[in-house]
């Protein structure tokens, strides 16, 4: 896939120690474009959308923030939010995410987790990010977890 040139500061800022520490790519040698392309297809065969995903995931957190670090029911949920004082900037250049992460455990024991910045990436962005990376999150087993399958 040939990479449009004006998209090189995004490539730039998903990469390890621009934005953060391990970046959004992980080992996936994929251009960014072709990663979205890729869990899309993979979410089209389920008929789930990423903003279905989002809306699930920002539903869970909003649940979460309740206990204030404390776990949380969230009816087939157990939900823990934990923050941290500052902000993050989205790569693509649109946003600043809270420094928040969710840990969710369903009642079959499945646990996820997940960062305010990944809501935004895989709601705006559809991007889930790369395999390897810290906080990938596999379209397929994020929407059974979420039970959207």
């Amino acid at each position: 896939m040939k990479q449009n040139p004006q998209k090189k500061d995004i490539r730039q800022d998903l990469t390890v120690g621009r934005l953060t520490r391990d970046g959004f790519m992980g080992e996936d040698p994929r251009p960014f474009e072709q990663i979205i392309l890729e869990d899309a297809e993979t979410l089209r065969v389920l008929n789930v959308t990423p903003e279905q995903i989002a809306e699930k995931m920002q539903a869970l957190t909003q649940k979460g923030l309740e206990g204030m670090g404390q776990e949380v029911n969230a009816g087939e949920y157990q939900v823990t939010v934990e923050e941290f004082m500052g902000r993050i900037v989205c790569p693509f250049h649109d946003h600043r995410a809270a420094k928040r992460n969710t840990a969710a455990r369903d009642k079959r024991g499945r646990e996820l987790s997940w960062t305010d910045l990944s809501i935004h990436l895989i709601s705006t962005h559809s991007f889930f990010q790369g395999k390897g990376s810290a906080f990938r999150l596999e379209p397929v087993e994020l929407a059974k977890f979420l039970a959207l399958v």
